[in-house]
């Protein structure tokens, strides 16, 4: 009877890798800055507060990349970001601002960084972007909102390059050192006659970014499988 229970849960454990990767997160304060004439500054708007999920399947949206800079290498994968659980207050109001409605691309950005001695950083950043260039004033649109996660450590190879199935490990296992959000519209006026920028308009909000902690794989799934499958050992030794 063994032999038929246990198939059942190797075969549910296997087809949960890669499931993806999720987590809940509040932003409750944030400040809103903005420059001019390269100065920094900071104003009294309100910030609404606001929450949802962070989800991605890691499915792969464009080739990986990686790069050597000195003695780092550097490994960036492109992943899918489901914004369908994000109900965020800043989105509608920047890409207003746009004279097309091409909606934003929406990418998980997920990075390793590995220097030589096996110490590393990386990040997931969950972001929405979009570009739009004006060719009537020659003016530049970009905005950016992204969700940052950090983490850092020690003892990884330094040849490693991220897959889907080394984010969803990091994204387990990782303890996160630093979580941000925030958001970045600048219009950048271009003159082609001399390569100069002008820049019209540059601001956006900076957060701390709460997020819930990052179960571990599959652990509770396994779990409901597990009791699923004693239960059905029980029928059939009751049949």
């Amino acid at each position: 009877m063994k032999s038929l229970v246990l198939p059942a849960i190797l075969l549910a454990s296997t087809g949960l890798a890669h499931a993806g990767i999720a987590t809940t997160f509040n932003v409750d304060s944030g400040k809103h800055w903005s420059v001019k004439d390269d100065v920094l500054s900071y104003d009294t708007q309100i910030f609404t507060p606001f929450g949802g999920t962070l989800r991605s399947n890691l499915t792969s949206q464009r080739d990986c990349r990686n790069r050597y800079v000195g003695t780092a290498h550097s490994s960036t994968c492109f992943f899918d970001f489901d914004q369908s659980g994000i109900k965020s207050p800043f989105d509608n109001g920047y890409l207003a601002r746009f004279e097309s409605a091409e909606p934003p691309d929406q990418v998980l950005y997920a990075n390793i960084q590995v220097a030589l001695d096996g110490s590393y950083t990386g990040h997931f950043i969950f972001a929405v972007e979009k570009n739009e260039y004006n060719w009537n004033d020659s003016t530049s649109l970009f905005y950016s909102a992204s969700y940052q996660l950090l983490f850092k450590g020690t003892g990884m190879d330094w040849a490693t390059s991220i897959d889907a199935a080394l984010a969803e490990t990091l994204w387990h296992r990782e303890s996160l050192s630093e979580v941000t959000f925030g958001t970045v519209w600048s219009r950048v006026r271009n003159d082609w006659s001399t390569g100069a920028e002008t820049w019209l308009e540059w601001e956006g909000w900076e957060s701390d970014l709460k997020v819930a902690a990052v179960p571990e794989p599959a652990t509770a799934a396994l779990f409901g499988i597990g009791l699923a499958a004693i239960a059905g050992l029980r029928r059939r030794k009751r049949n």
